[in-house]
């Protein structure tokens, strides 16, 4: 297994939100609903400008390890998206982040505490599985892929 030295956690709101800035389009409206939001996301993510997932709000704070190849570890549950990486990078953010950039057109999704992933502009599979044997610990893999592999989503993984 090849871990990234990165401390990092499942988000306060129960989210994991990786994004490519160079073409995240978030802005929704100055008054959004949550609908809205969401939409986005799937939107976002179906351009290959992000990848959302939701733990939920019993797994928030709980451990992120970054790994650049899966480790063999039996996952709970695992979810994928597909990430465009442009010269600004691949980065970790938040969900708070990201509402602010859908309600406001000048607002970045990264904030002073966002992560960058060592991530080179390319393609990328990003898949987050919930560890099955170790409790509140979720593994975010980061890897290259091929510029013709499409994943198509309906609606923010994990999200009831």
């Amino acid at each position: 297994m090849s871990n990234i030295d990165l401390s990092l956690q499942v988000d306060e709101d129960g989210f994991v939100c990786v994004v490519a800035p160079d073409t995240y389009r978030g802005f929704v409206d100055e008054d959004w609903a949550l609908d809205d939001l969401l939409a986005r996301f799937v939107e976002q993510m179906n351009r290959g400008s992000l990848f959302v997932a939701y733990p939920g709000p019993d797994n928030a704070n709980s451990n992120l390890i970054v790994e650049s190849e899966s480790s063999p570890v039996q996952a709970l549950r695992e979810a994928s998206g597909i990430v465009q990486v442009g010269a600004e990078g691949l980065w970790v953010t938040d969900y708070t982040q990201l509402s602010m950039a859908a309600q406001f057109a000048d607002e970045s999704p990264l904030a002073g505490y966002s992560q960058r992933l060592p991530a080179e502009p390319g393609m990328y599979r990003v898949t987050l599985r919930e560890d099955a044997e170790n409790d509140s610990t979720f593994l975010l893999t980061i890897s290259l892929t091929s510029s013709d592999t499409v994943l198509e989503h309906l609606s923010v993984p994990w999200f009831d």
